[in-house]
């Protein structure tokens, strides 16, 4: 796709669809990884506890399970350190420059805000979220004609395996990052919702949202300012997917996960600027008196 095309349709509709962007020897890792760790799939909760207690699990003092709601099914959170293959996609490649452009990274530098694996199996899904209404400093969206992008963050989907009808696929309303109207399902009140969580309905469910069918292998690429959130799946099995969020260096790592040293020293310096994109800023070293 030429490239005046593609940032014609990113700034109309809002995403993009990057076909084959993860060559299958990357797809058989991820996976694999996945596979060497189900039982934290299946168990991933802490038996026990006080109420309110973290009851979340941990591989290596690094990675976390996670779920925003437990009809989400089961992230795995700071993924980034989970070897070298997740590694390679902090820059990766099929995204990397798009990413920087629309983000404006000479301007604004780059960060990744969230990462994660998601599996999500039969009866899980996502609720409709965000939109054009919402004022987060994360969900802007601007595009100058000077050709000076604005884009608060990007999230890049990478699907691990074919997703289709009936296996909970990422929906979205199509432009809906442009619309300052409030979607029927995201209002209360006369007010715009950023999530929502009053209904408890799948987002597939939700008025003019569109599935994304991807292989395995494709990454679907939108801004988070789009309404969005996944279909309930149907099908047996589980869906797998990864998720990088990036946005501009000025927000935060989304749980304020602390990189591992090992992961610094492994980091080549284009991936470090952009896991720390400022760094620490500590008093000069002195002899001891």
């Amino acid at each position: 796709m030429e490239e005046k095309t593609q940032d014609y349709l990113f700034d109309l509709q809002g995403y993009l669809v990057l076909e084959g962007a993860i060559c299958d020897e990357d797809l058989q890792l991820i996976n694999q990884w996945i596979d060497d760790h189900w039982d934290y799939v299946e168990n991933p909760w802490i038996e026990g506890g006080e109420k309110g207690q973290d009851r979340s699990r941990w591989i290596d003092n690094n990675i976390q399970t996670h779920t925003y709601n437990i009809e989400n099914g089961i992230n795995f959170q700071n993924i980034i350190e989970g070897g070298e293959v997740f590694e390679k996609l902090i820059d990766h490649p099929s995204w990397i420059s798009l990413i920087r452009k629309y983000v404006n990274s000479a301007v604004n530098g780059l960060s990744i805000h969230e990462n994660f694996i998601t599996v999500r199996g039969i009866g899980g899904y996502i609720h409709i979220h965000c939109g054009g209404h919402v004022p987060l400093s994360y969900l802007t969206f601007r595009q100058e004609n000077t050709g000076e992008w604005m884009v608060g963050q990007i999230n890049v989907l990478m699907a691990l395996d074919d997703i289709g009808p009936g296996d909970g696929a990422p929906v979205l309303v199509p432009s809906s990052h442009q619309c300052t109207e409030i979607h029927p399902r995201l209002e209360s009140n006369g007010k715009g919702l950023v999530y929502d969580g009053i209904t408890g309905k799948p987002a597939g469910t939700a008025f003019a949202t569109k599935e994304i069918y991807l292989k395995a292998g494709d990454v679907l690429m939108f801004t988070d300012a789009i309404t969005h959130g996944s279909a309930e799946r149907t099908n047996s099995g589980y869906r797998r997917t990864v998720v990088y969020r990036y946005s501009p260096r000025f927000v935060r790592e989304r749980f304020n996960f602390q990189t591992s040293d090992g992961l610094l020293r492994r980091l080549t310096s284009e991936r470090l600027r952009i896991i720390q994109p400022m760094s620490p800023q500590r008093p000069p070293k002195t002899s001891a008196s």
